[in-house]
C-alpha cells in the first residue's frame, strides 16, 4: 500500500511539474526574433536568395575547411572585430535609463570576449570536451568614421526622441540613419523595444557569397545586432540597476552575435530540428530557466549552449562544430571578412592607406551595372579608380557604380590616399566578366537519372498526385544574372492518367511563383498556364517532353523564381520525373502539403531531388502565343494572339482568316496545331511558338438560333431568391469551358467563375456571399452562345 501511495504521489508531482513547465514555456515571450526578421528581410530583398542557398554554400565550405584541418593545412589566427555600439536614448543623461554608461558597455564587451574565448576563471569557461575557444575577439572601435579618436571608444550616443521602437521603425528608420560602414564596423543598437514585441534582441544573418555571378545583395544599411537595453551589460561586473534578471549577465549579445556569425538556434526552430552542427545534440524545443539534464529527441539537451533560450547564468558553451561554422562564415561572408582588416582598435592612423575593394558581383550581362565598395584601410579620403570596358572609365567616388556595355573580362584598379600618403596601385586582372551570350538561355537543375519515386503512402508519387494530397510541387531557380522575363518551360512527365480517357478536357495547371515565400519558397503567383491533360498523356506515351510557352512574357524582376504544378484531386493524376535521391545536391525541390504549407522536399521527406524541368529565361522577349479556347466544337471561332515580335507569319493556313499579323481567327474542323514565327526585333530562341486546338468529335447543329434557344431553355439558377450560393445547372449537348459572370444593375461585373462542361448534365455552385443583397444578372457563356438570367440575393 505504501509503495502504491508513493508511486501515485511521484506521478502526481511529476505531472504537476510537467504541466507547470508547459505553462511556463507557453507564457514565455519569444526572446529572439532573428529567424522571423530573416524571413521578412528576404521577402523585402529577394536578391539575397534563400537561407537554404546560404546553407548549401556554407556546408560545402565547412567540408573543405575540415579536410584542410585534417591535413594540418589550416592554422587559425585570432580574429579581432571592431564594434560600434549605438546607444539609442530618449534624452536621458549619460548613465541614466536608456542612455547606458560607458562602464556598462565595457562590461558587456568583456563578457562577450569571455564567452567567445572560453576564458578560464569566468562564467564563459566550460570543461565539456565538445567546448571550443572560438578565437574571435571584439574591441570597442577607437576611431570614428573620419579617423578621429573617439572620446568614448566604440560608443555612438543617439537621441531618437522617442522612448520605444517597433521592429519596423528599427529596420526602416533607425538603422539606415545611424549605421556606420558595415564593412569596417560591427554595428550594435541598444534600445527599448516596443512592449508588444516582448523581445531581448535579434540579428541579421551574414550574406552568403563572394562567388562570381552571385551578388552580395543583403542590405548593408541594416546589418548588425539589436539588443534590449535592460539586457545589455553584466550585473556581475558593476551596479547597473536598469538590468533585469534572468537576462542580466550579458548572454543576449553572445546569443545574437552567434546568429550574426551564422549559427542557428540549437533546436533548429523545429521539433528535433537541424541546426546544421554535428556536435550539438538534437532537442524538441527551446529550453527555459536552466533545465540541466533535460532530455528530448533521444539525447541529453545542451541547455548551456549559447544558442538556446536558457537564463543567462546557465550559458557557458559554444561547440567545436559551432566554431568551425563561425570561422567559415568569417572566410566566405564579404562584410564579416572585411571587418578583420579595418584596423580600428588602435588609437591613431598608422600610415598611408592599403587599397582594397570588392564588387557586389563579378559576372554580369551586357548593359548591367556593378556597384564597387572601397575596403581600403587607414581612412582614405581620396580614391582613383579605373574601369577597363566600363562607363565611366574613371571615378573619384568612394563607392562608384559602373555600367558595362561590351563583352569581355576587364581590369579594375584602385589607388587610395590620405593625409599621410598614397597607397600602392591595386590591380585585379579580369575581375569583371561581361557575357555577350546568354541574353536568352535555358536552365535546369536536373542532372541525373530520370526516376519516379513512390510516395510513402504507397499511393502515387512524391512528384505529383499522391496519398498525402500535396497541393503543389515546384522547382526553385536562382537568377544571379538578373534575367527579366520567362518565355516558356519544358517538363518531363513520367506518369499521366486521364479518368475521362482520350477525350478528356481536363487540364494541368503549370505555375510560376516568385521566390519570396518563407525561406525562399514559392510566394506570389507570377503566371499560370492550363495544359490539356490529353497532351501530357500523349507526350508520356511517346516518351517526349511537354513543351509550354506562356501567354505573355512572365516578369521575373531580375530575381529567383519557382516553376511547378498545382494539383487537383478529381481522379486524374500526373507525376514529374525527378533525379534519384541524392543525385541532386542543392535542395531545390519544394512541395505544398494539404494544409497549404510549403517546405523543401529535403526537410519534409528527406529526399534530395531535382525535378526534370527546363526553363527559358531571357533579357529579350520570346515569341509567345495564346488561344481564346483550347477545346472547341467543329468550326467554332478561336482567337490566336501572338506577342514578342513585330512581324508574324502563321502556319498552316487551314481555316485561318489571315496568315499575317499578331492576331488571327481560326475555325478548325479537326484538332490542329497552329505555329507562328516572329521577326522584326531581336527575340529569344528560334522565334516560333505554337498552340494546340482540340476539336471535339461531335456533330454541330447548323441552326444557331436553335442552339441559342437550347441554351436559354436548359440553364437554370437555383435557389432564386438565395442567400449567396447559387447553383448554375446546364442540361444540353454543348461542351467546353463555361464562364459565369454576375453583374449588378449598373452593368459592373462583381463576380466571375469558370468551369468545364464535359457531360450533358453539369452543375456549378456560384458563390456571391460577399456581394451586397439585391437584384443581379448572371450571364452564362458556352463557346459562342450566351444567356442572361436574373437572380435575387437576400
Amino acid at each position: 500500500m505504501n509503495r502504491l501511495y508513493l508511486l501515485l504521489l511521484f506521478l502526481l508531482n511529476f505531472l504537476c511539474g510537467f504541466e507547470a513547465q508547459a505553462q511556463l514555456n507557453a507564457a514565455q515571450p519569444e526572446l529572439c526574433a532573428t529567424m522571423q526578421m530573416d524571413s521578412l528581410l528576404r521577402s523585402k530583398y529577394p536578391g539575397m536568395g534563400s537561407l537554404q542557398d546560404f546553407e548549401i554554400l556554407l556546408q560545402k565550405k565547412i567540408q573543405q575547411r575540415e579536410e584542410l584541418q585534417k591535413s594540418g593545412r589550416v592554422a587559425l589566427e585570432t580574429l579581432t572585430i571592431p564594434i560600434i555600439v549605438h546607444i539609442v536614448h530618449n534624452g536621458e543623461a549619460v548613465g541614466a535609463g536608456r542612455n547606458l554608461s560607458q562602464a556598462q558597455v565595457q562590461a558587456q564587451i568583456e563578457t562577450l570576449n569571455e564567452d567567445f574565448r572560453r576564458k578560464a576563471g569566468t562564467p564563459g569557461f566550460n570543461d565539456d570536451p565538445r567546448g571550443a575557444d572560438i578565437e574571435i575577439e571584439f574591441c570597442l572601435a577607437r576611431l570614428n568614421q573620419q579617423g578621429n579618436t573617439m572620446a568614448e571608444p566604440g560608443i555612438d550616443r543617439y537621441n531618437g526622441n522617442r522612448a520605444t521602437w517597433t521592429r519596423n521603425d528599427i529596420e526602416n528608420v533607425l538603422k539606415p540613419s545611424t549605421i556606420w560602414d558595415p564593412d569596417k564596423y560591427f554595428n550594435i543598437w541598444v534600445l527599448d523595444f516596443d512592449a508588444s514585441a516582448q523581445l531581448l534582441g535579434y540579428a541579421q544573418f551574414p550574406s552568403a557569397s563572394t562567388l562570381a555571378g552571385i551578388p552580395d545583395n543583403s542590405p548593408r544599411n541594416t546589418d548588425g545586432v539589436v539588443i534590449a537595453y535592460r539586457s545589455f551589460g553584466n550585473a556581475l561586473k558593476g551596479n547597473f540597476p536598469v538590468m533585469q534578471a534572468p537576462y542580466n549577465q550579458g548572454r543576449t549579445l553572445t546569443h545574437e552575435v552567434g546568429h550574426w556569425l551564422g549559427l542557428r538556434h540549437i533546436w533548429g526552430d523545429a521539433n528535433c530540428g537541424n541546426d546544421f552542427v554535428d556536435d550539438t545534440p538534437p532537442q524538441a524545443s527551446e529550453s527555459r530557466g536552466c533545465q540541466v539534464g533535460r532530455t528530448s529527441c533521444g539525447a541529453v539537451n545542451m541547455v548551456q549552449n549559447y544558442m538556446d533560450y536558457s537564463d543567462d547564468a546557465c550559458f557557458n558553451i559554444f561547440t567545436k562544430g559551432q566554431k568551425t561554422r563561425m570561422r567559415t562564415v568569417m572566410d566566405i561572408s564579404p562584410r564579416r571578412n572585411s571587418l578583420t582588416t579595418s584596423n580600428l582598435c588602435g588609437t591613431t592612423i598608422a600610415g598611408p592607406p592599403r587599397a582594397n575593394f570588392r564588387a557586389e558581383t563579378q559576372q554580369v550581362l551586357l548593359g548591367a551595372e556593378v556597384k564597387f565598395f572601397d575596403l581600403s584601410s587607414n581612412f582614405p579620403n581620396r580614391w582613383y579608380w579605373t574601369f577597363e570596358g566600363g562607363t565611366p572609365a574613371n571615378s573619384t567616388q568612394q563607392n562608384p557604380t559602373v555600367t558595362y556595355n561590351r563583352a569581355g573580362k576587364f581590369l579594375v584598379t584602385l589607388v587610395a590616399a590620405n593625409s599621410l600618403g598614397v597607397s600602392d596601385t591595386l590591380k585585379r586582372e579580369a575581375y569583371i566578366e561581361v557575357l555577350s551570350s546568354g541574353l536568352c538561355t535555358e536552365k535546369t537543375n536536373f542532372n541525373g537519372t530520370r526516376t519516379l519515386i513512390r510516395d510513402t503512402t504507397r499511393v502515387g508519387y512524391v512528384s505529383g498526385h499522391n496519398g498525402r494530397k500535396v497541393m503543389a510541387i515546384s522547382e526553385q531557380f536562382d537568377n544571379p544574372l538578373g534575367y527579366s522575363n520567362l518565355g516558356g518551360v519544358t517538363l518531363r512527365f513520367g506518369r499521366a492518367f486521364a479518368k475521362d480517357g482520350a477525350d478528356s478536357e481536363n487540364t494541368v495547371l503549370v505555375t510560376v511563383w516568385n521566390a519570396r515565400g518563407f525561406q525562399g519558397g514559392p510566394g506570389a503567383i507570377l503566371e499560370e498556364k492550363q495544359v490539356p491533360l490529353r497532351r501530357i498523356v500523349s507526350d508520356v506515351a511517346n516518351n517526349r517532353a511537354t513543351d509550354i510557352t506562356f501567354d505573355r512574357q512572365v516578369p521575373l524582376f531580375g530575381q529567383g523564381y519557382h516553376v511547378g504544378l498545382q494539383l487537383v484531386y478529381n481522379g486524374d493524376s500526373v507525376a514529374l520525373f525527378t533525379t534519384k535521391n541524392g543525385e541532386s545536391v542543392k535542395g531545390t525541390s519544394w512541395e505544398q502539403n494539404a494544409q497549404g504549407e510549403w517546405d523543401l522536399f529535403l526537410r519534409r521527406t528527406g529526399l534530395n531531388i531535382a525535378h526534370d524541368i527546363t526553363v527559358r529565361p531571357g533579357m529579350k522577349p520570346s515569341v509567345l502565343v495564346s488561344a481564346s479556347a483550347q477545346f472547341i466544337n467543329p468550326g467554332e471561332a478561336v482567337t490566336l494572339q501572338a506577342n514578342g515580335a513585330s512581324i508574324y507569319t502563321w502556319t498552316p493556313g487551314t481555316n485561318l482568316n489571315t496568315t499575317l499579323g499578331p492576331q488571327v481567327i481560326a475555325r478548325p474542323s479537326q484538332t490542329i496545331t497552329y505555329s507562328v514565327r516572329g521577326s522584326g526585333v531581336d527575340v529569344c530562341g528560334d522565334s516560333t511558338a505554337s498552340a494546340n486546338i482540340y476539336v471535339r468529335n461531335i456533330q454541330v447543329l447548323g441552326n444557331e438560333p436553335a442552339r441559342q434557344a437550347l441554351l436559354e431553355n436548359t440553364v437554370q439558377l437555383s435557389p432564386n431568391p438565395n442567400t449567396g450560393l447559387v447553383e448554375v445547372s446546364l442540361d444540353n449537348d454543348l461542351r467546353g469551358p463555361v464562364q459565369a459572370t454576375v453583374y449588378n444593375l449598373n452593368g459592373v461585373a462583381v463576380r466571375q467563375e469558370s468551369f468545364q462542361k464535359q457531360a450533358d448534365q453539369v452543375s456549378h455552385t456560384l458563390d456571391i456571399r460577399r456581394v451586397a443583397a439585391g437584384l443581379y444578372v448572371v450571364e452564362v457563356v458556352v463557346g459562342e452562345f450566351r444567356v442572361r438570367k436574373k437572380v435575387l440575393k437576400n
